[in-house]
């Protein structure tokens, strides 16, 4: 398996982690803001706004007063720098040439000469003289007419040039489209930093794994001896629909959800467990009384819950990173002095889950006892899955230390067989 795979997809958007109620909250905030924007900054704003927009006097495009002077052939536009034209309304509404998004005009100059106008229609003026129209600013630009216009090259006086009587025009908004359009903007850029926040703060606070750099996950292994030990309880860490499985240290992401399911029912209720001291106590019960002897009953299925335990009280924050490295390493080299590979390991953790269910009067022990070891078979068939690491992975609880050799190799190749 070559290619890069995320580890697990489940949730990476967050929308399995409150969601849907941050949404709600942020609905009425969302509208605040557009109302705020829109009565109380647009006003303000728009003055600004319109002075940028608007075009400088003089330019082509704007307004022509009684000063600029009416060319009335190609030869004044020549002569001319800036001009205006005076002609008919007829010609403005209805002798036009559309070119994808520009509207262009036929004007036939007194001269008699036919030439292309682009023409700011926001800055024609009436005359006088009724449907007689004063033209806006316009400039002799040289182009390259496009196709829609070559059809009329014959007639026109000069095809290389035309009328620019639009110039870098830019619509103006009114204020009241203004204050809306900033409302609307507002909320936009609210709505894209509250999800970027979201997102950030629940990848903080282990609620969901990263959508992009998902390598960052602060719930995965930061060296091989993490990756071992989360190797150890790989088997309950892929038994549950809720779990998202290895090579998490904590076998799932810290929802509110499962952070209350692992604090009330899996160590409180189960174990006994409601902080730190009583759950150290219990791991090293599990851990100590196999701890030198090879005569215990099932060491595989207490020393693994002994590392599962851990996994639960970092995500419910009752150790920290450190105490979790220490003791991952304290049951980690019970394990290795107990059994020389993880089959070994793995058939005596089989063992005791049976007899524990058949203990607990469990009519179907063997089945459930069945399903997890199938469980352990798809995981042992990965190339690249929990029992690709080494058995004799040198332990180390040096605090973000280690070696990292075979946690690259994973976080390379890795796909959970699940996905």
């Amino acid at each position: 398996m070559s290619a890069r795979y995320k580890i697990s997809n489940r949730n990476i958007y967050g929308f399995r982690t409150n969601m849907y109620q941050m949404m709600f909250l942020l609905i009425p905030l969302l509208i605040a803001l557009s109302l705020l924007a829109e009565f109380v900054l647009g006003p303000v704003l728009y003055g600004f706004y319109q002075k940028d927009a608007t075009l400088e006097e003089g330019a082509a495009g704007t307004q022509a007063g009684a000063d600029v002077q009416v060319a009335e052939s190609i030869a004044d536009m020549e002569r001319l720098d800036t001009f205006t034209i005076i002609t008919k309304g007829a010609v403005v509404n209805y002798d036009t040439v559309r070119s994808g998004d520009q509207v262009y005009h036929r004007l036939h100059l007194p001269s008699g000469e036919l030439v292309i106008a682009h023409i700011n229609k926001k800055a024609i003026q009436e005359t006088e003289e009724a449907g007689v129209y004063r033209l806006p600013i316009g400039v002799w630009r040289a182009w390259e007419p496009p196709a829609e216009v070559l059809v009329y090259e014959e007639l026109l006086a000069a095809p290389d040039h035309y009328v620019d009587m639009y110039g870098e025009y830019v619509p103006v908004l009114s204020q009241a489209d203004y204050g809306v359009a900033l409302g609307r903007l507002a909320s936009v850029w609210l709505f894209i930093i509250a999800i970027v926040l979201y997102r950030v703060i629940g990848v903080r606070r282990w609620r969901f794994a990263p959508a992009v750099f998902w390598r960052r996950d602060p719930l995965l292994p930061k060296n091989d001896t993490e990756l071992w030990c989360a190797s150890t309880f790989a088997i309950w860490a892929h038994s549950f629909s809720m779990l998202e499985g290895w090579p998490l240290v904590t076998g799932v992401h810290g929802s509110r959800k499962m952070v209350a399911n692992f604090r009330r029912t899996s160590l409180g209720e189960q174990w006994d467990i409601h902080d730190r001291r009583s759950g150290l106590q219990t791991v090293h019960e599990l851990t100590e009384k196999h701890a030198g002897r090879n005569d215990t009953p099932y060491p595989g299925w207490d020393l693994c819950r002994a590392t599962q335990l851990l996994g639960m009280m970092y995500l419910v924050r009752m150790i920290d990173r450190d105490e979790l490295d220490r003791e991952f390493v304290r049951a980690g080299r019970v394990l290795q002095q107990r059994f020389g590979s993880w089959d070994e390991m793995a058939e005596s953790y089989l063992e005791g889950y049976q007899a524990w269910l058949e203990r607990t009067g469990h009519q179907n022990a063997a089945q459930y006892a069945a399903g997890r070891r199938n469980i352990f078979l798809r995981l042992k068939a990965d190339p690249d899955g929990p029992y690709s690491v080494p058995w004799r992975t040198g332990l180390t609880d040096i605090p973000g230390g280690g070696e990292r050799g075979e946690l690259k190799r994973v976080l390379f190749r890795y796909r959970d067989p699940r996905l």
